[in-house]
């Protein structure tokens, strides 16, 4: 575009260009992705935004981590550990908005240190479990209940006290997703018979159950960043009404129920095959694995910059979001609450046969 403009008015387009090269650092070609509103992505996951005038800083506060960026710099603070972007953050040009690459907001807004729980790996023992969180063998047993110290990879421990105060504002599915653990698994250990909660009342918070690694995508991500959406369950195969034949239909997929506009991020590496409106699914985006397994996003309110078809994903890349459209025509929504249904398809097989993305959910959830 700038070479045909150039053409038609070349002094002008000249200025342009001096003031682009002035103003922003330079994006090597192969390192471009798209770029999103730091304040707009990070506020909508519930973090405080500060900007910083001198300097251009923008300063960050989700939960427990704290972010630091600045304007022109590839440099990202995560608390206190440097990050190296694959693009300078910058100033839009028509709305002076600061931006960063897509490919980097998982990594900088998702919790590392999960305090309550761990899921033990091959070669773990207690002895080792506890000299890295600082705990006694005592307690780990004590904790989660085992009589001997034997425990086996994908067992889900508590490595804290496993009782949880509740808080002003406080709801069972907040407590469950930002605890590891479900709104259901909460009540049934701490017999609760409904969903109202006092401050000041004590729940103990069972771990999750313990799975083992599936055979695929061992080192996927949860699609959606830690206390951003509310407890799901397997869903996988309900009937749905909804019909262009008026027959039911069988769900295929899982879905993260979660407030319009939070960030969708890829689980694995892989390729667009698909974008756009379909009937059942409104604005969807389908990105296919290497190994020929294709995740579908669907209901998406809108798409990140950079998710075109035949566009290379990475791992954790923000791809669009939540949001509730489809069943019906381009442009239906509100027909449900929003969220996100994410499907897992074999492209192997014609017709693509559905698969469960339940359990790779709950594997990928607290990794």
């Amino acid at each position: 575009m700038a070479i045909i403009f150039l053409a038609r008015k070349r002094g002008m387009v000249l200025v342009l260009v001096m003031m682009v090269l002035l103003s922003f650092p330079y994006y090597p070609a192969e390192a471009s992705t798209g770029m999103v509103s730091i304040r707009n992505v990070f506020e909508s996951m519930g973090a405080q935004v500060e900007w910083i005038p001198e300097g251009q800083v923008i300063r960050i506060q989700r939960g427990k981590n704290q972010i630091q960026l600045a304007v022109g710099s590839r440099i990202a603070y995560k608390n206190g550990q440097k990050i190296t972007m694959d693009q300078s953050v910058r100033l839009n040009g028509t709305t002076h908005v600061a931006e960063m690459s897509t490919r980097h907001v998982y990594e900088l807004a998702k919790t590392d240190d999960l305090e309550r729980h761990y899921r033990v790996q091959a070669n773990d023992t207690l002895w080792r479990i506890s000299t890295r969180y600082g705990v006694t063998i005592d307690q780990l047993m004590e904790w989660n209940g085992l009589m001997t110290p034997v425990i086996y990879p994908g067992q889900h421990l508590h490595i804290s006290d496993p009782y949880y105060t509740v808080q002003q504002g406080d709801t069972l599915s907040k407590i469950a997703s930002s605890n590891e653990s479900t709104v259901v698994e909460i009540k049934r250990a701490n017999g609760l018979a409904g969903d109202m909660l006092q401050p000041g009342q004590r729940l103990f918070i069972p771990p999750q159950a313990s799975i083992k690694p599936p055979d695929l995508f061992k080192e996927g991500i949860f699609p959606l960043v830690d206390g951003t959406y509310q407890s799901y369950r397997n869903d996988y195969g309900d009937p749905r009404s909804f019909s262009t034949t008026g027959n039911t239909r069988s769900h295929e997929g899982v879905d993260i129920f979660a407030k319009q506009w939070i960030p969708i991020f890829a689980v694995d590496n892989g390729r667009v095959i698909r974008k756009g409106w379909n009937y059942y699914g409104g604005w969807r985006l389908t990105i296919e694995s290497n190994n020929g397994i294709a995740f579908y996003y669907a209901h998406m309110t809108g798409y990140a910059e950079g998710t075109n078809i035949g566009t290379q994903i990475r791992k954790g890349q923000l791809i669009g979001f939540v949001g509730s459209t489809g069943y019906g025509e381009e442009g239906t929504r509100a027909k449900f609450e929003p969220h996100l249904h994410l499907g897992m398809y074999d492209t192997k097989s014609q017709p693509w046969k559905p698969m469960n993305p339940y359990w790779y959910l709950r594997w990928w959830e607290f990794q």
